[in-house]
């Protein structure tokens, strides 16, 4: 578990409606600075960094007050989330020596330069941070998060696409998408921007405090101008992080109070829908709060099934900051209901947040105590049978994570198609939301037939491909004797099978899937084809039988039914065909006997084939004892002995000839 810092984040958009849990805080360096440390202990980021690169131009002959300042302000844009301006606050402080007094400086440095995808840059501050005394195992499990980060992002396995909503996204901060409606042609989000209700600035952000809006997707796809929500809804406090329940009248949120410059609580409230609108809201009450309460509960997240809420929360109790919490409705209502931790499984040391379901029941959330490619990752866990049960998480892959923070992931049902928030490199606004898509994989069938003794091409060959679903199409070769299927033909989870003839050709094929890829793939098969020459006889698989019996053998070393498949399959794929299914015995036993036995053996043969659908008249079972031997007793005789029971198996054999191949049924 790599060292975390971040659990006493308080940011907007992604620990917005935490703010009230961050446990930094600072003591006033001198008169000068009170303001300014004031400003930042009740989380008011954006005015104390403001407060602290003022004091930082003020003073001249102070190096540790100066350097002190130069350090504040870089902590406040880091809880304010600004990276670019916390390195180089950051860099000044170090410059005037802050890091021989406080090490972290170095490993906070590193953190602001990884999160804006410098990672070798981050890689030295935390090996400068290791040579200064600190914590060496919170270093090396830095660096290797660095390292892993950037082979993500440079070699990147996803198919993923990942978009800017740039219709939707504003310069302020846009966050926490949720889809929903029966078309699913319908979102809200939290914002910032200037049509929020109220004129106070957010001590947190310096700008408008949060509501939530709705947008509307029309046939093309385009997003309309967002809306608030209403004033049941969206007030001069800051409301965000929401989902609906499974029939989509009752909405979800958090909102979080203000008065007089001070954060109060955050809590979960529903409210009804009623028209085009929405009733009044009500706080779910899940914590009995008194005055000296400071837990904070939000992000709220329905089961499919609507029977349990998970949301986060810094309760007692918990494994570190922000844990994901649980309570079970009982009669349709959480009233009452009493908070369960979700367990060590899916919370850490550091904070769990944003919970989200897909339809299916697996559970999302983001994350900044575990390794991934920034401070916050979107992770996930498969539903498993049981209560709330989840496999174990897995990071989400690079594009949907990146250097920065990632949180608040929603998903169109039944889809791969969704949202999620991000502050990553090149965004427009603070955090921004994004879209993304996994498009369907892309598959080839290629096939190349040759005649099996020239190796010519055979053209005009014809390619019949019959799927499961009962679909049959044929294809032919071109003049090289090559088929590729390239546009659309063959799909995602696609089982199909393939037969390949040519007029006086044995056919063949073969039995084809996609199921189970998860790139996008070529299937390229060679078929090499024998020409049909009447009485020549063919080899097959071994069939063998017990000594002196007809009862075919099956044991360790041969599977003498399933070689007779191998005939099977060559008749079903040519009706055509007519075989002479020929059995040889060895010369040892007498002739008569042996005359007898191979007859038995060859109908033996025959009626598997009967059993298995191939009708009597396309067959004629021969058995010529030890009348057409592939060795003589001669050639057995001067064979040194371990090689002569070799020999008689090889005298000891099945064949087929082909007789006719212009059987037509009962056309």
């Amino acid at each position: 578990m790599p060292y975390n810092l971040q659990a006493s984040v308080a940011r907007i958009g992604a620990t917005l409606f935490f703010s009230l849990m961050a446990t930094v805080g600072v003591f006033a360096q001198s008169d000068m600075t009170a303001e300014a440390d004031e400003a930042f202990d009740r989380r008011g980021y954006f005015e104390a960094a403001r407060e602290y690169v003022a004091l930082y131009a003020k003073i001249k002959s102070d190096v540790k007050l100066k350097a002190y300042c130069a350090f504040q302000a870089g902590e406040a844009y880091r809880l304010h989330h600004k990276p670019e301006d916390a390195t180089e606050w950051y860099d000044k402080a170090i410059g005037l020596k802050y890091g021989n007094k406080n090490n972290k400086v170095f490993l906070l440095y590193g953190d602001a330069l990884r999160d804006q995808e410098a990672y070798d840059e981050a890689i030295e501050m935390y090996a400068r941070y290791e040579q200064e005394g600190g914590d060496s195992q919170v270093a090396e499990a830095r660096i290797e998060q660095a390292d892993f980060a950037a082979i993500m992002i440079e070699e990147p396995e996803s198919r993923f696409i990942v978009e800017p909503m740039v219709l939707l996204n504003s310069d302020a901060y846009d966050f926490c998408p949720t889809i929903y409606g029966k078309d699913q042609d319908e979102m809200i989000f939290a914002s910032s921007r200037e049509s929020s209700t109220g004129t106070d600035e957010d001590p947190i952000t310096g700008q408008a405090f949060m509501d939530l809006f709705r947008s509307e997707q029309d046939k093309k796809g385009r997003w309309s101008e967002p809306e608030p929500l209403g004033n049941t809804v969206c007030t001069e406090h800051n409301e965000g992080s929401a989902c609906f329940n499974s029939d989509g009248k009752t909405l979800f949120f958090t909102r979080c109070m203000e008065m007089d410059g001070s954060n109060l609580a955050c809590d979960i409230y529903f409210v009804k829908k009623q028209g085009n609108g929405f009733g009044a809201s009500m706080a779910l009450g899940l914590v009995n709060r008194d005055e000296n309460d400071s837990s904070q509960v939000g992000h709220p997240a329905l089961s499919p099934d609507d029977h349990f809420l998970i949301f986060s929360s810094d309760l007692p109790g918990g494994f570190g900051g922000k844990d994901l919490w649980y309570v079970k409705a009982e009669e349709g209502s959480f009233a009452g209901a009493v908070p369960q931790n979700l367990g060590a499984s899916i919370n850490t040391a550091g904070d769990e947040m944003f919970p989200a379901f897909r339809d299916n029941g697996d559970l999302y959330w983001s994350t900044n105590g575990r390794d991934g490619l920034g401070s916050l990752d979107l992770w996930k866990a498969e539903v498993r049978e049981g209560e709330l049960a989840f496999a174990e998480p897995k990071v989400l892959p690079f594009p949907l994570n990146s250097s920065g923070d990632d949180f608040a992931i929603s998903f169109k049902a039944d889809s791969d198609e969704g949202m999620f928030t991000s502050n990553r490199v090149g965004g427009k606004g603070k955090d921004d939301l994004y879209s993304f898509r996994l498009p369907p994989l892309e598959f080839c069938y290629q096939a190349f037939i040759y005649d099996y003794d020239t190796g010519m091409p055979l053209s005009g060959a014809t390619v019949t491909l019959e799927g499961e679903d009962g679909s049959s199409n044929a294809y032919t070769t071109d003049s090289e004797g090559e088929l590729a299927l390239c546009d659309g033909q063959i799909g995602q989870r696609m089982t199909f099978n393939v037969d390949v003839a040519v007029e006086g050709y044995i056919g063949t094929g073969d039995l084809l899937t996609t199921e189970g890829l998860t790139e996008s793939t070529t299937l390229a098969r060679e078929y090499l084809l024998k020409e049909i020459v009447l009485n020549k006889e063919y080899d097959m698989p071994t069939v063998l039988y017990p000594l002196g019996s007809a009862d075919l053998l099956v044991d360790a070393s041969v599977n003498s039914a399933d070689s007779l498949n191998y005939l099977v399959d060559l008749l079903q794929r040519n009706e055509n065909l007519v075989i002479q299914l020929e059995a040889h015995t060895d010369s040892r036993g007498g002739a008569v006997a042996n005359k007898k036995l191979s007859q038995d053996r060859a109908e033996t043969c025959v009626n598997y084939l009967k059993d298995a659908g191939i009708t009597s008249e396309r067959m004629v079972p021969v058995g010529y004892g030890e009348e057409a031997l592939l060795v003589s007793d001669a050639e057995i005789s001067r064979m040194p002995k371990a090689d002569q029971e070799r020999a008689h198996q090889r005298n000891r054999r099945t064949v087929f000839k082909i007789i006719a191949f212009d059987y037509k049924g009962d056309e």
